[in-house]
């Protein structure tokens, strides 16, 4: 069986032995006589709410302060400092498990006496170990143990005067007379009883499951009882043992509750409650049935649901659950108590009286504590932080601005402020029950450094321009001045000064730090008369050779003149004037640039194109097409159509095969269209070729290509034919057109 522990352990010292006691102690049990020997910080109360330690609440004593149990199971549990006490008797049960056990050390002993109400009494318990699982069936084996004593026992260790027939040890493993140790139940060796704390409870390896100690008792009589925990050889490495709070119980029907918040209150609206009622562990093998008596202030029916007033024990059970829901009616009544009772004669003749008791509250109205906050840079980001109470823990947090969109979660947030002034914000806290309460964070700056204001001297073409910073509300300390840093648009540093001086146009970049912020700003010094550029050409684009000429006569405040003409060559002066340039190489553009100058320290630049063309026919059709020219310069040459036609044709499918069609001969045609009449005006054929050099039309001598042959004799024929087009310009492609007879003569 694999066991895993979660959440987190608490613990807490302070209180007297008695009230240790007190809170063990359920129905039917009567204690007197509480003694403790042992460090205060080795016993202590303990909520295992959150931890699967086995038990809600009780108390703990430990061979060592019991606060180093609180941690992760990675964490060490030193045990130290200890009480430096010894024990001899629970050196003896030690050694009954191993026989290498000499000595204990740091022991803590808790003793009472009590007395039962019925023949049973019982209680839970767990027992951990932070030696698990290194040192089993080592001699550093730590040791405890439940002795008790009174009237029917009998055993081999030590007890009072007042209990002559010695005490036993009641701290076995279940069904077994061997005592508990980390040698007696681990992995190994009764491993249904051992939990491995691999999760983050506390920080123990290891701890046992919950284990019942039944004893039989004598209604009525004096017993004793010593819990009692120790180091043994060693002194490092703490024990511990977890006791249920009220489960030392007599014969009683015990009452108790349970809520989600682990105390005694429930909220209308959000959590429910449950109260336990619990027979002894000894008798359950009948049916018992228990009246209860409901009281309180609160109104059944009407605050929280109705309860059965009845409770059946079926044989088996030894406890039952009655759940109890709070009405949400939205008044504003406070906290009302709910209380069940239950009324036992025990067999010792005493009326034993148990109870439970909740509180049903409405829903809480949620206070919120929040810090506001001044910041006296310029968005620097500060903490702003919020504490909720008065609802049901745990509570999340969320921010908004004033506009109510999202800034952040959680009780703490980071918040800038760009410029001087206040900002508020609002946090809304919501508990576990999902009530709300909202409050207002204010932000506010109060930066007192600025650049108040920038001089700025413009240049000429000599760097003779400045910058200066006028800074006020500074904040200075022995340690700390006003510091100043300048760069450039290029990045480069500037003097650590308010002024800097001989500057260049440009933008300038300053930073001024005091002792508590930085400021920063900028400048763009001018510059006065700069050099500018003109240009054009006459012209910009013809055939090869191509003579341009430059006027740059429009350029300003310049002193020198620089010409490249995009073709390898370039040219100088220091005066306006014109420059001619002979483009004769290959086509294309030729990029033109000019730079004029103002002394060393100005310039300034422009650029045109130049398009050189190869001029010539660039018409593919014409007879002088140029294969290398880049624009048409209209000097294209087409070929005239020519067509000529026979006059006689013989269609007699003779074997020769000879003068069987009539077609024209034609050259410098793009279409052709033939057409034949007879003597009568009759269209015996008629058809046109767009590509008459591949499908010349020609008439078979049949009528309409139907088969039928024309008879011998004259026919007419009419063609037209378009010539080939003129690509390079829009004149009209020339047509020519004919007529003529033929002698259709069949042999």
């Amino acid at each position: 069986m694999t066991h895993v522990s979660r959440a987190q352990l608490t613990v807490a010292s302070g209180m007297t032995p008695e009230q240790y006691i007190q809170s063990l102690v359920g129905g039917g049990i009567v204690i007197s006589n509480v003694t403790f020997n042992g460090n205060a910080n080795q016993i202590g109360t303990f909520n295992g709410a959150n931890s699967n330690v086995g038990f809600n609440a009780g108390v703990v004593m430990a061979a060592g302060p019991i606060n180093g149990l609180l941690g992760a199971p990675n964490n060490a549990d030193t045990g130290q400092p200890g009480s430096g006490i010894s024990d001899n008797d629970l050196l003896a049960v030690a050694q009954s498990v191993n026989g290498g056990i000499f000595s204990t050390d740091d022991a803590a002993i808790l003793e009472f006496d009590f007395v039962p109400s019925s023949n049973e009494a019982a209680f839970n318990f767990v027992f951990s170990s932070d030696e698990y699982l290194t040192y089993v069936n080592t001699n550093f084996n730590d040791v405890f143990a439940f002795f008790v004593s009174g009237p029917g026992i009998t055993g081999p260790y030590s007890s009072p005067a007042a209990f002559p027939n010695g005490s036993a040890n009641v701290a076995l493993v279940p069904g077994t007379n061997t005592p508990i140790t980390i040698s007696t139940i681990h992995p190994g060796a009764n491993g249904q009883f051992y939990i491995n704390n691999t999760g983050n409870s506390f920080t123990h390896n290891g701890f046992t499951v919950p284990i019942p100690v039944e004893l039989e008792v004598e209604c009525g009589e004096t017993y004793h009882f010593k819990f009692a925990i120790a180091d043994c050889t060693d002194d490092y490495l703490n024990t511990a043992v977890f006791l249920e709070g009220g489960s030392f119980v007599s014969d009683a029907v015990d009452v108790s509750v349970a809520t989600v918040s682990g105390d005694s209150t429930i909220v209308e609206g959000c959590t429910d409650a449950n109260f336990y009622f619990t027979r002894p562990e000894g008798d359950v093998d009948d049916t018992l049935i228990i009246n209860y008596e409901i009281g309180g202030e609160a109104v059944e029916g009407t605050d929280y649901n109705f309860l059965t007033d009845t409770i059946i024990f079926l044989p088996g059970e030894d406890s039952v659950t009655v759940n109890l829901s709070p009405v949400q009616d939205g008044l504003d009544e406070g906290f009302e108590s709910v209380t069940i009772s239950v009324e036992l004669v025990n067999v010792c003749g005493d009326t034993i009286i148990s109870s439970g008791i909740i509180y049903i509250g409405d829903g809480p109205i949620l206070n919120i504590t929040e810090s506001d906050d001044t910041v006296l840079c310029a968005n620097d980001s500060v903490p702003l932080g919020a504490s909720a109470s008065g609802g049901y823990a745990p509570y999340t947090y969320s921010w908004t601005d004033m506009d109510g969109n999202p800034i952040g979660t959680g009780d703490t947030i980071y918040q800038a402020i760009s410029e001087n002034g206040s900002i508020d914000v609002l946090v809304t806290a919501t508990d576990f029950c999902n009530f709300s309460g909202v409050d207002t964070v204010t932000l506010t700056q109060n930066q007192t450094l600025e650049i108040d204001t920038i001089y700025i001297g413009p240049a000429t073409c000599e760097p003779d321009g400045y910058v200066s910073a006028i800074v006020v509300g500074e904040t200075t300390t022995p340690e700390h001045g006003v510091y100043y840093s300048w760069l450039n648009q290029s990045g480069m540093d500037g003097p650590a000064a308010s002024v800097w001086t001989d500057l260049p146009a440009g933008w300038y970049y300053i930073s001024v730090e005091d002792a508590v912020c930085t400021v920063e700003d900028s400048a763009f010094v001018e510059l006065l008369d700069p050099p500018i550029a003109a240009l054009t050409a006459t012209p910009e684009q013809g055939c090869s050779p191509l003579s341009v000429t430059f006027d740059y006569s429009e350029s300003q405040n310049a002193d020198a003149y620089e010409l490249s003409f995009g073709n390898g060559n370039s040219q100088s002066s220091n005066s306006i004037e014109q420059m001619n340039q002979m483009y004769d190489g290959s086509p294309g553009s030729y990029n033109v640039q000019l730079v004029v100058s103002q002394g060393i320290n100005c310039a300034d630049s422009t650029q045109l194109q130049i398009i050189i063309d190869i001029c010539g026919c660039t018409d593919p059709n014409a007879l002088n097409f140029n294969l290398n020219a880049t624009a048409d310069d209209g000097s294209c040459v087409y070929p005239e159509p020519i067509i000529s036609a026979p006059n006689v044709f013989t269609p007699d499918n003779d074997q020769e095969n000879v003068n069987e069609l009539f077609e024209l001969t034609t050259e410098n045609l793009s279409e052709l269209q033939l057409i034949i009449f007879n003597r009568w005006g009759n269209i015996v054929f008629n058809e046109t070729s767009v590509d008459p050099d591949n499908n010349n039309p020609a008439w078979n001598g049949k009528i309409d290509n139907s088969g039928k042959e024309a008879e011998d004799g004259v026919y007419f024929y009419k063609y037209i034919g378009v010539g080939v087009e003129n690509q390079s310009s829009d004149a009209a492609t020339p047509t020519v057109e004919g007529h003529g007879f033929l002698h259709l003569v069949r042999k």
